[in-house]
């Protein structure tokens, strides 16, 4: 690849991430959006829209360019069904294609981690696609962190109510089975924001919340949590895709344009350490550093600690991680999101559904002890 040139990057899945992954392509002037791949008549359609080649499959690529003579993309998002991931990653991977993969990598740490070695074997990046990791809220989370003193404990919530329009367009989601429910796709990003935060979960304990959608019984609508992390930070997390609630990461952020700005929303998340109470989105720290004596007899101050949140929105997560995946593709950077991290998100959802089903709270397997199931690579 030379320097100048743009890196050519293909999406492979046009359901409901995989557009906007493409519109934010088109957009960056370093990269080029190489095509749509997609079996489905919706595929076409997004591949017009953004005036790009389009196939319907990775093979009919992959065709495309040794009968034309063309190089392969330089990089692939895979947006796919969660279910597929697995596959689709190991076939582009097979042709030296790097990856940025959408969360999760699999609802089974066996394949991941057999898509992890692979990748290394073939000398392919690949990169998690949990980008909350490059929301600037979560950034300025990171770098306050200090001020805290010593954690001890902390609060979040992702709460909302999905249309039912959600499910049609995408059948998939309405079973746990094929990597629906709301800890397949929505808790997954809190718990990786979490453990980014605070480092690897060590124990959980779930209790699953009660079903409104009787129409859709395969699939969860969330749950309460107990978390301990491994350096000793204990906190709690309730998640539910069947309330009417602003408190979430989309509301309070903006991140996604599709669930209305909440601009006064405070407190999804609420960290408490030693020397003050960071909450977010809307940056407040509360604190009492105007006094030695730091006990209930003295006055807690609140200050905003970051720039205002509508600055922080106007930089997209979306365009962070894509510079970063970039940079990655190039060598430049390694992964934020390792294949690592992808798997120790999803050994914790693992166990959130295994504490469900037992009612008993689970120990979270070190990542060491997976062994890779290569027959899922389909290759």
């Amino acid at each position: 690849m030379i320097a100048s040139e743009p890196v050519s990057i293909v999406v492979v899945g046009a359901g409901l991430i995989g557009p906007r992954h493409a519109q934010h392509i088109k957009e960056h002037k370093n990269a080029r959006l190489f095509g749509i791949v997609d079996p489905s008549a919706i595929g076409r359609k997004v591949a017009e829209d953004y005036n790009t080649d389009y196939f319907d499959s990775i093979s009919a690529m992959i065709n495309h360019c040794d009968n034309q003579g063309i190089a392969y993309p330089h990089g692939a998002v895979v947006a796919t069904p969660n279910a597929t991931h697995i596959r689709v990653a190991a076939e582009l991977a097979s042709h030296g294609i790097h990856l940025l993969v959408e969360k999760p990598l699999s609802s089974r740490a066996e394949e991941s981690e057999a898509l992890k070695r692979y990748c290394a074997e073939k000398n392919v990046h690949l990169l998690v696609g949990h980008h909350r990791r490059f929301n600037p809220f979560i950034i300025e989370t990171k770098k306050h962190l200090q001020t805290l003193g010593t954690i001890v404990a902390l609060q979040g919530t992702w709460t909302l109510c999905k249309p039912d329009d959600y499910f049609l367009a995408s059948p998939w989601r309405t079973s746990n089975e094929s990597g629906g429910g709301t800890l397949l796709i929505n808790l997954v990003h809190d718990i990786d924001i979490l453990q980014y935060l605070f480092g690897p979960v060590e124990r959980v304990y779930a209790e699953v919340l009660q079903k409104q959608r009787d129409h859709y019984p395969e699939a969860d609508e969330g749950a309460a949590l107990t978390l301990r992390f491994v350096s000793g930070v204990c906190g709690t997390f309730v998640c539910c895709d069947s309330v009417t609630s602003p408190f979430n990461f989309e509301s309070g952020t903006g991140e996604n344009p599709n669930i209305p700005f909440h601009e006064q929303l405070e407190g999804f998340y609420r960290v408490y350490g030693t020397n003050g109470t960071l909450s977010v989105p809307d940056m407040h720290l509360y604190h009492q550093q105007h006094t030695l004596e730091k006990t209930w007899n003295q006055p807690v101050i609140r200050e905003r600690v970051s720039p205002h949140p509508e600055v922080l929105r106007s930089k997209h997560p979306f365009d962070l991680q894509l510079d970063h995946f970039l940079n990655v593709i190039n060598g430049s950077e390694s992964p934020l999101c390792t294949a690592e991290d992808g798997i120790q998100a999803q050994l914790c959802i693992n166990a959130v559904m295994n504490s469900i089903k037992t009612g008993l709270p689970q120990t979270i397997p070190s990542t060491s002890s997976i062994h890779p199931d290569y027959k899922a690579l389909n290759i």
